[in-house]
């Protein structure tokens, strides 16, 4: 018989222990430390990518919890585009110098998130070679990578090496790399967080697009990256 104090109604007046009441109290107790460790990883995250203000910072940590999106949440009406993504796109170029190859095959070999972040932070050491490296990746890489999420931030670095490098030769990988990321985790709550000067980045990158590409398929990019059309 349970001889200790009576907490929270886990011992019944008969003396039995309630394993309901138990089973609840346990479950209870792993879901907060689930949930301490998760926003401590959100706080490690936050730091490491130096975010702006204390606001940012709390805002990350408050959205720790959420869930990746699913392959098709809130992106259905992706499925109407009438012509196909070529989604193993990739930079096309036909005619490279040996350097150039043997870089592009240290960028193919990429496939983890820790393997992309140490590339695109500390081998790409300006705003083109980060172009160069993220063009140069098969988008269903891209996607393996960042399919669980994308990490606060990075999409907005992402649209502001397209935005300052930008080539119209490139205008279908570009658009491949856009389609591709709204399709990985945690998709809308990056968009969220792009700044007022990536938002106006994207938009001019998706002008930029209308005119090299598929004005369609444009559209339809817009709508999901809730770019405001041009008047």
């Amino acid at each position: 018989m349970w001889k200790g104090k009576n907490t929270h109604g886990i011992v019944k007046k008969d003396g039995e222990i309630n394993f309901s009441k138990l089973e609840q109290q346990i479950d209870s107790a792993v879901s907060a430390d689930k949930m301490y460790w998760v926003r401590n990883e959100a706080k490690i995250r936050a730091v490491t990518n130096k975010v702006a203000t204390y606001e940012e910072f709390e805002d990350i940590v408050k959205a720790s919890h959420l869930k990746p999106l699913e392959k098709g949440d809130r992106i259905s009406d992706i499925k109407v585009f009438k012509q196909p993504w070529n989604i193993n796109s990739g930079s096309g170029a036909s005619s490279q110098t040996s350097s150039e190859r043997s870089t592009e095959i240290s960028y193919q070999s990429v496939a983890t998130v820790n393997q992309f972040d140490r590339i695109w932070k500390r081998q790409c050491k300006n705003s083109l070679e980060r172009f160069n490296f993220l063009t140069e990746l098969d988008c269903n890489k891209i996607h393996h990578i960042f399919q669980a999420e994308i990490a606060l931030g990075l999409l907005g670095e992402f649209i502001s090496a397209i935005h300052e490098n930008y080539q119209s030769e490139k205008s279908e990988t570009i658009a491949n790399i856009l389609y591709t990321l709204t399709k990985c985790g945690r998709f809308e709550l990056s968009l969220q967080f792009l700044s007022e000067k990536e938002k106006n980045s994207l938009s001019e990158i998706m002008d930029l697009l209308s005119t090299d590409w598929n004005p369609e398929n444009v559209c339809q990019l817009k709508s999901v990256y809730k770019v405001e059309y041009s008047s």
